[in-house]
């Protein structure tokens, strides 16, 4: 009976045995109740055997946590890349385009000789459109500008402008009055002023020029269509304007909303009717003559002279 008693009493220690768990006086009271007792030996084995069991099982499970949470991260990781890469593809592939619409723009005007016609809608549906005509050969240029009235073909005729690039000094000369006003301005004229190409996407005549390129494909819609001109060619949507250009040439066909006037009523804030400018573009090549851009015999001319630089100090 003394034998049994102390076995249950040595078998409800063994776990805290095991576990370090008990003071000097009862961890030698144990070890001696098993050097003569294959009982509470075999007891131990089984409990230590449970526990290697356990702490394999734990070491299993959190095995499993660790690649379940690597499988997770390469999971986000993957989907992260995958979102980056179709960002990337959507952008570049609006940024070639606007940089093939630029590179074809810019190509085109290293012409030296080129026409430009701009024709424009008036205001607030005025009858009538407005014509802007550039002849541009070697560095001398002419334009023209008139508004042509639709009902009765009457025509206003603003002075033709006659200058070169490289010189302050432009004509503008009235053939109704036979006037001439020899005009000195504080500049002098580029190239690229007579492209008639709506900046800022295409000519790279500005100074931040390339950061604009690279940020235009966040704000600019890109689509193609061929319904209203008979073939291809790209839609651009800037906000509110759309303009559509030749896939070919890279030079604007039509422009719609770049510019916008509001009229409202007396003393208020409240619109009373909008109007957007509508432009057509059309452009030629090595089609200007000298005598398209040469200045006309004045001798028989009234010649005033306007000087602009006295007003800049």
């Amino acid at each position: 009976m003394k034998k049994e008693n102390e076995c249950e009493i040595v078998q409800d220690l063994l776990l805290n045995y095991t576990d370090g768990l008990l003071n000097n006086a009862s961890k030698e009271f144990v070890e001696n109740h098993l050097k003569d007792c294959s009982i509470c030996k075999e007891k131990l084995k089984n409990i230590e055997n449970d526990e290697k069991n356990i702490t394999k099982q734990e070491r299993e499970i959190d095995y499993l946590k660790k690649i379940r949470l690597k499988s997770r991260i390469k999971s986000i990781i993957g989907a992260i890349i995958i979102i980056i890469l179709i960002f990337l593809g959507y952008y570049f592939s609006k940024f070639f385009v606007i940089n093939s619409i630029s590179e074809k723009a810019s190509k085109a005007f290293e012409s030296e000789n080129f026409y430009v016609e701009k024709i424009s809608s008036l205001a607030f549906g005025e009858d009538g459109v407005l014509y802007d005509k550039t002849w541009y050969k070697d560095g001398k240029f002419k334009n023209i500008s008139y508004i042509e009235t639709q009902e009765n073909g009457i025509t206003q005729t603003f002075d033709t402008e006659y200058g070169e690039t490289d010189k302050k000094e432009q004509y503008l000369i009235n053939d109704n009055e036979k006037k001439a006003t020899k005009v000195l301005y504080p500049f002098t004229y580029k190239k690229s002023d007579f492209a008639s190409i709506p900046n800022p996407i295409f000519l790279s005549t500005q100074k931040y020029y390339m950061f604009f390129r690279l940020g235009t494909p966040f704000h600019v819609k890109i689509s193609t269509d061929h319904r209203e001109i008979g073939r291809k060619y790209y839609v651009l949507k800037l906000g509110d304007s759309t303009l559509w250009v030749d896939i070919d040439t890279g030079l604007p066909i039509m422009s719609f909303g770049y510019s916008s006037n509001t009229r409202y009523y007396k003393d208020t804030k409240i619109p009373l009717e909008k109007s957007e400018t509508i432009c057509q573009y059309i452009y030629q090549f090595n089609t200007v003559k000298d005598d398209d851009v040469a200045l006309p015999d004045l001798s028989e001319y009234k010649i005033e002279n306007t000087d602009f630089t006295k007003d800049i100090k």
